[in-house]
């Protein structure tokens, strides 16, 4: 654990060094800044605030998400960082699940820095501490942790630009599963197509389970349980990915 817990350090300690993760994080603080300014073409209405603001936050958290997760594990090899770390006594296994829980940090530090953003964004339109508009963002963070180990679990078998593409296609497809299938019944599609569709939908994460930034924007409570639901599924896919990533790269010369 002692191992892990010191990838994971070193982990974020080199990666908050990179000047596109501040560039990118200097973007999402002026999109949601610009809310303050369009909040004033309609009346001021708090949910437009809150709306900008969360798919603000959403949207560049997926961006660190997706640049993190494709490209650091293939910096450290270039580096040459992996052969020194695994010279030493530390499994593979520990090396990917530092470098997970590292980026995991990285990804808590943006989200919490554009947290604080929304938040005083929110309080200073009257809206008071937003604590939905929180969870929401909680929700948020579940899904790019997911999606962190999926781009970690196809780097260990595939090139960085083919990371990028295979994970962006996870992450189109874990937000359209569901609607597909539900399609799918209400037209009656039957034999093979609907078996693709099914198959698609058991497979393929399903990242709408984390979308709750409507209730937040709406100041609808969400139910205890569909939050528990939530982060269990994404638990258990989080250690299904990860699990895989360990067997590939274990068996991997590097």
């Amino acid at each position: 654990m002692k191992n892990i817990w010191v990838i994971a350090k070193n982990t974020l300690k080199l990666e908050v060094r990179d000047k596109i993760l501040y560039g990118i994080i200097v973007f999402g603080l002026l999109y949601i800044f610009v809310a303050l300014f369009l909040s004033d073409l309609v009346l001021k209405e708090l949910p437009m605030v809150k709306s900008f603001g969360l798919t603000g936050i959403y949207f560049f958290n997926a961006l660190v998400a997706l640049f993190l997760g494709t490209t650091s594990f293939f910096k450290d090899i270039d580096r040459k960082v992996a052969y020194f770390i695994l010279s030493k006594p530390v499994s593979r296994a520990q090396f990917l699940l530092g470098k997970f829980f590292g980026l995991c940090l990285v990804l808590l530090l943006t989200s919490a820095i554009l947290a604080v953003a929304y938040l005083g964004l929110v309080a200073y339109e009257h809206g008071g501490f937003d604590g939905l508009g929180l969870l929401a963002i909680a929700m948020q963070f579940l899904e790019m942790a997911l999606f962190l180990a999926f781009a970690i679990f196809v780097s260990t078998f595939s090139s960085s630009l083919l990371s990028i593409v295979y994970t962006s296609g996870v992450f189109f497809l874990g937000h359209v599963v569901s609607v597909m299938l539900t399609d799918a019944r209400t037209i009656g599609i039957t034999g093979v197509k609907y078996a693709l569709v099914e198959f698609l939908y058991y497979v393929f994460p399903n990242l709408e389970k984390f979308d709750a930034r409507n209730l937040a924007i709406h100041s609808v409570a969400m139910p205890f349980a569909s939050f528990a639901l939530a982060f269990a599924y994404a638990a258990v896919y989080i250690v299904l990915l990860l699990v895989a990533a360990i067997r590939i790269f274990d068996r991997k010369e590097i």
